[in-house]
């Protein structure tokens, strides 16, 4: 009688144990972090590197962001030959630069591009030319 029991017993306690068949789901993913703007440090740090790029030598004005989520830093160069300023826009969260507005003259006053569209002394109309100057 022990026998059966025991069988029994060992036929049962084996049934109980039940495997799931069915593959598990992965965790699912966490979601795309969002793009950090620059910082004040990371846009003056571009507008003194564009500065030198352009060979300038540039003194920190004022850097700051606008609600657009531009950083606008002004640059004032002042050495070698050259005074002016440079202002410079970029978008905080592509750090693409958008814009840029170069003022800069050499000690003479003139622009540096000025030289391209000169072409020199007595061209073009004044008072009292004769027609054939037309």
């Amino acid at each position: 009688m022990r026998l059966p029991l025991l069988l029994g017993s060992l036929l049962l306690s084996s049934g109980c144990i039940v495997a799931e068949t069915r593959p598990s789901r992965p965790p699912p993913r966490p979601p795309p972090s969002r793009p950090v703007a620059m910082s004040y440090d990371e846009a003056v740090r571009r507008g003194f590197d564009q500065c030198r790029a352009r060979g300038y030598r540039c003194e920190l004005k004022e850097a700051h962001l606008t609600g657009n989520n531009v950083w606008k830093v002004k640059m004032r160069v002042d050495g070698r030959g050259e005074k002016g300023h440079l202002h410079l826009d970029y978008d905080a969260f592509s750090r693409q630069l958008i814009s840029v507005n170069d003022k800069v003259k050499d000690r003479r006053g003139r622009d540096w591009d000025d030289d391209d569209d000169w072409d020199g002394p007595g061209r073009g109309k004044k008072k009292g030319h004769a027609h054939r100057d037309d």
